[in-house]
């Protein structure tokens, strides 16, 4: 995996407790720091995902405006799932009347 290089200061304080973690857990600061980035990047990446979706969905943005933010690959899969959905929901709701229709008679 290529990476990059990326410098931040931190308060003396935040230092020092994650010296004293990484002692205890005899890891390296910066694999910790990694990690725990990694972690928190994916799920507020996720619910980030999930909120532009709904506005996609709900047509507060459009998927050109969706694409400007996150790329043409994952714009188009939300037009997929959304078109998936308005399909199974049509297919749903037509399921349903025919049942209620043959349950009525």
């Amino acid at each position: 995996m290529e990476t990059e290089q990326f410098n931040i200061r931190l308060p003396t304080d935040l230092l020092h407790d994650l010296n004293i973690v990484s002692r205890l857990l005899k890891i390296n600061k910066s694999e910790w720091i990694k990690t725990k980035l990694a972690e928190e990047v994916y799920k507020e990446k996720n619910q980030l995902l999930l909120e532009l979706g709904n506005l996609y969905v709900k047509g507060v943005i459009n998927k050109k405006e969706v694409q400007s933010l996150v790329g043409k690959e994952i714009a188009d899969q939300m037009e997929s799932v959304h078109k998936t959905a308005k399909r199974s929901m049509k297919a749903g709701m037509k399921y349903g009347k025919k049942l209620k229709k043959a349950l009525s008679a």
